[in-house]
């Protein structure tokens, strides 16, 4: 019926148009319709008071050592111990540089009777034979201030036992794992500890509220969530130098989201097992990706700014034709390619990563379209379902989580580099705040489709659906690193982020009474409002619409009649086309439509004498 009404075979009224903008609600009706914005405000109130009590309760002071080594050089760094639970702390705050010594035979008898210390120093030495008490006191007479012990094995705790327990006044003990304190014991064995110098302070972790990095990474993929959906919608704004050709756009279908899911799923598992052999295999995956998208996006804007810059260089075989724009685009993005790899695992290495991973999150919603929020539910239950699975059940069946141990590189040395990083201000042990990407691109597809969807039904602000997604996004991302603090373990971002974005949508439609709307991906807007405006350069669907002539029908805007060889912008895919009166052509274009109608009419024509000659019978 919409295809012959569109073509004027049948009556308009056959038709349902889509209504238009929502009418004016009540105070109250407008309170319910924006009460789960406000309901989730409250969720994340509440959680952040939860916090503040819990860490308010905390009585004991922290049982973590943190040793800085300041001498020799090529030792100077952070070590980790554990205080021992019964022996006197070093205090708050940290104690004066002291030198580290090692006593040079049996540990239980320690240093000889005329050992002289030349000023304070912490006593060094491996688990022995005798008592913990018995090691305490021999370091103690020596006059050392503290005492470290290596562990036989690599838990710093196994140096007491639990049936042990006794205070020696003025001596802190302090527990190293056999891994870490080997190389300190190996260095004073070589070097006789002639200069080992370090500080001893306890670990205290940086609280919610203070830590920077939390308020960093999550501003950051706010902003990555927004920005993808600016790139999503790049073919609606006119002239935008970053708008993807229509074969770049990839629609998602039904089959999508369980291809996702089960593919995901093995990938997740081939890593687990295989992560010592497939490590550089991803890195160099990252390397490649992030270096195309680099270039691809500094082509883009570099002939947009510069026209000049578009002049042919060379041809490729199976690439095409070369700009010069690509050709200055491309060292930037092997630059930066090749910093991350030669810094990756140093302090630096995270800005390197973030600024491939951010050009990868956008053009990841440049590229893939949702259709309607039906796929978009689909989609974010079943990685819903996906994410605590991997992260709190799969330790049931392969012992430890695997989505934890691909992660963080199931100890190959290196990190998964599709990951968000900032390093942590103020914290000394330098522990990244992390964020994987799927974190980022999953519920950015939905964003960007609420943000296609706004523009084409004429929405903006608190009237959309774009907004409040994005805030729902921020709350759930706080909500996030909450629920990580408190349980002290890995999350899954998406058991929030999904009720955070797609939960405020759902029911936000459903109080407005426009959720068929958006579950079949149509606009809250009549066709005629869709019309008035000179970027309307789309169809509902979010086509682009292009010059074309139109057979005799009716405007999908006004609903006028058009007649047949009318130059028309036209959307073949959704049989929806527009006359010149409700789309505007600026005059030069519309110059190069009409040399061309003719040619098009008598095409048009010949081919409609020939269906009619072949239709009549011979005589």
């Amino acid at each position: 019926v919409a295809y012959s009404a569109a073509r004027g075979e049948v009556p308009r009224a056959a038709v349902r148009v889509p209504t238009g903008r929502a009418p004016r609600r009540s105070g109250a009706r407008a309170w319910r319709a924006s009460e789960p914005i406000f309901a989730m405000v409250r969720l994340a109130l509440v959680a952040l008071g939860l916090v503040g009590v819990a860490r308010s309760a905390e009585q004991e002071p922290s049982k973590i050592a943190l040793m800085r080594v300041t001498s020799p050089h090529h030792l100077a760094g952070y070590f980790l111990g554990r205080l021992a639970p019964f022996a006197s702390l070093p205090g708050d705050k940290r104690t004066e540089e002291l030198t580290v010594l090692l006593p040079p035979g049996d540990p239980c008898v320690g240093f000889p009777k005329d050992f002289v210390p030349t000023g304070d120093f912490l006593a060094l030495s491996q688990r022995g034979n005798c008592t913990l008490e018995t090691q305490a006191a021999v370091a103690q007479k020596a006059g050392a201030k503290g005492m470290i012990v290596v562990s036989r094995t690599n838990n710093s705790s196994d140096v007491w036992s639990r049936g042990e327990p006794f205070q020696v006044p003025g001596v802190f003990i302090i527990g190293m794992r056999n891994i870490t304190g080997s190389y300190i014991l190996d260095y004073c064995k070589s070097h006789e500890c002639e200069d080992l110098r370090m500080t001893v302070e306890i670990y205290k972790e940086l609280g919610f509220f203070s830590d920077i990095s939390q308020l960093l990474i999550v501003a950051l993929a706010t902003s990555l969530i927004v920005a993808g959906a600016f790139f999503a919608t790049a073919d609606l704004r006119l002239g935008s130098p970053i708008a993807p050709h229509s074969s770049e756009v990839v629609q998602v279908d039904g089959w999508f989201p369980l291809t996702f899911f089960v593919m995901g799923s093995l990938m997740l598992v081939i890593l687990f097992f295989l992560m010592r052999y497939l490590i550089y295999v991803i890195m160099f995956g990252f390397c490649l990706g992030g270096t195309s998208t680099l270039t691809e996006l500094g082509h883009k804007c570099l002939r947009y700014s510069f026209p000049s810059l578009q002049r042919r260089v060379c041809s490729i075989p199976s690439v095409g034709s070369v700009e010069l724009s690509t050709v200055i685009a491309l060292p930037v993005a092997l630059s930066v390619t090749a910093a991350w790899i030669v810094w990756r695992n140093t302090s630096h290495g995270w800005l390197f990563q973030d600024i491939i991973g951010a050009a990868f999150l956008c053009f990841i919603q440049r590229t893939l379209r949702l259709p309607n929020i039906k796929l978009a539910t689909v989609l974010l239950s079943l990685m819903f379902v996906f994410d605590i699975f991997w992260v709190f059940i799969s330790p049931l069946l392969f012992q430890k989580s695997v989505m934890v141990v691909v992660a963080t590189g199931g100890g190959t040395g290196e990190s998964v580099p599709m990951l968000l990083r900032i390093p942590a201000i103020g914290d000394p042990l330098g522990r990244d705040r992390m964020l994987g990407f799927g974190d980022v691109a999953l519920p950015g597809l939905l964003v960007s489709f609420l943000r296609r969807h706004d523009i084409l039904s004429r929405r903006s602000g608190w009237a959309g659906y774009f907004l409040p997604s994005v805030v729902g996004y921020f709350v759930a991302m706080w909500i996030t690193l909450i629920a990580l603090h408190i349980m002290q373990i890995g999350q899954p971002a998406l058991l929030y982020l999904v009720p955070g974005t797609l939960g405020t949508t759902l029911v936000l439609a459903w109080c407005r009474g426009e959720l068929q709307s958006l579950w079949t991906g149509r606009p809250c807007t009549s066709n005629a409002r869709l019309c008035q405006t000179q970027l309307c350069r789309y169809c509902p669907g979010g086509h682009q619409l292009s010059s074309s002539v139109a057979a005799a029908g009716m405007c999908d805007g006004c609903n006028k009649p058009v007649g047949e060889g009318e130059p028309v912008m036209d959307c073949k895919s959704c049989n929806w086309y527009l006359c010149r009166s409700c789309r505007p052509v600026p005059q030069a274009i519309e110059a190069t439509e009409s040399e061309g109608a003719g040619a098009a009419v008598a095409q048009l024509r010949q081919v409609q004498d020939l269906e009619r000659s072949l239709a009549t019978p011979s005589q």
